[in-house]
């Protein structure tokens, strides 16, 4: 990979936009059984485990790298494709409806964590119509709040 060099006659061609991928993450999917059974704050453990090697995955970075308190879904480089990709691959996981809208404009990753672990309930099962999006943009949320309607 060619990277700009601090010489004064770079041009387009020295500008390489591809950025090289970092290793591949192992990502694996929270067990129901599990899920089922865990007292909330062990759900959300996992589920904080599960989005992060997810987000690694996605944006060729080391799981336990990822900012998930400080930074907006979108400043941590998930855009729309990446975002598709992420919501149908957590549906399949999780067995959840994830709403696209509200897993980009998240104000962080914990954010998200907090809204999928509270999408299982109580009883570690999911409850589909919890996942209705927060889309009022004058009340954002803060980075721990649970996204709830």
């Amino acid at each position: 990979m060619r990277h700009l060099s601090a010489r004064a006659d770079w041009g387009w061609d020295d500008w390489d936009p591809e950025p090289e991928p970092g290793p591949p993450v192992e990502v694996r999917a929270p067990d129901a059984a599990e899920l089922a059974v865990a007292p909330p704050a062990e759900r959300t453990r996992i589920i904080d485990r599960y989005v992060r090697e997810e987000l690694g995955r996605a944006l060729g970075m080391a799981p336990d790298l990822i900012d998930t308190t400080g930074r907006p879904m979108r400043s941590l480089g998930v855009g729309s494709i990446t975002g598709m990709e992420l919501q149908h691959r957590m549906e399949a996981a999780l067995g959840l409806e994830v709403n696209l809208q509200r897993l980009l404009l998240a104000n962080s990753a914990a954010e998200l964590i907090d809204c999928l672990a509270g999408q299982l309930g109580a009883d570690g099962h999911s409850h589909p119509h919890s996942g209705t999006a927060h889309t009022d943009p004058a009340r954002p949320r803060h980075a721990g709040a649970a996204v709830t309607a």
